[in-house]
């Protein structure tokens, strides 16, 4: 009887998750750059070895911050579930601005973050997508770049 009423209880709560959104814990737990090997908006190897991937972090206190290969930026950030799709709203509060050689791929990253409104985390990647659903950006964590090194 007690193995029924667990395999019962562990199936409820399986359900229960499904459609649910990833915790913000999950965005807070890495900094994330730009999967160079699946996203639009990378640099060539060479130009990412100089310049820098451009990358997000979402820290703890809904502030977040970035690198776009050559300018940093800042601002803050809220998640919630809406009918189980994982909302998110950025918004870019500010950006240094050096000149940098590369400034179309530094927009468009920045044009890509400002669409987005909505995220999932599968197979170790964080999907950025826009109002559409449509995937603008893929992340990796950054630690696993440096363990594929």
């Amino acid at each position: 009887m007690t193995r029924i009423a667990t395999a019962i209880l562990a199936a409820v709560s399986f359900a229960a998750c499904q459609g649910t959104c990833e915790s913000p814990l999950v965005l807070e737990g890495d900094l994330w750059v730009v999967d160079s090997g699946q996203d639009t908006v990378a640099l060539s190897q060479q130009e990412t070895l100089r310049e820098g991937i451009p990358s997000i972090e979402f820290l703890s206190d809904g502030q977040l911050q970035g690198f776009t290969c050559c300018n940093s930026f800042w601002g803050s950030y809220r998640t919630r579930d809406s009918d189980s799709v994982c909302r998110i709203d950025m918004t870019i509060e500010g950006m240094t601005l050096a000149l940098c050689p590369h400034s179309d791929a530094e927009h468009a990253y920045i044009e890509k973050l400002k669409q987005v409104r909505s995220y999932a985390v599968r197979h170790n990647r964080l999907l950025l997508m826009d109002s559409t659903g449509s995937v603008t950006l893929r992340l990796i964590p950054a630690s696993t770049t440096q363990k594929q090194q």
